[in-house]
């Protein structure tokens, strides 16, 4: 196979593990914040959670391997993340953004 041809798996959002449960958002830093506001925690970032991601298909990872999905998955690109070992949200939101100016630059719109 092709290292062109991008992995079916991608990453679907941030995830923080926390107490055998899984809590979901746009950023690691959203779902803490939320956690705090719906009385799960007392600060964002608790002893003992554990951030990663989401999956499309519902899979939770740590930050490390969601790096390698993301590559292969074409969501970012190698040497342009944060972290050259882990996945931070910022980076997919940085991708999403270029590829959204991109889309409209081609279209006229920027």
């Amino acid at each position: 196979m092709s290292s062109e041809v991008k992995s079916k798996m991608r990453i679907k959002s941030a995830a923080i593990r926390y107490k055998d449960e899984v809590y979901t958002g746009k950023s690691h830093s959203e779902i803490g914040l939320k956690m705090v506001r719906d009385g799960i925690c007392e600060k964002p970032y608790p002893f003992g959670d554990d951030q990663g991601f989401i999956t499309e298909c519902g899979k939770y990872l740590r930050r490390a391997p969601s790096l390698m999905i993301a590559i292969r998955a074409g969501q970012v690109e190698i040497g342009k993340t944060i972290d050259s070992k882990h996945l931070f949200s910022e980076d997919l939101h940085r991708m999403e953004g270029c590829m959204e100016n991109d889309s409209m630059r081609r279209k006229g719109k920027i």
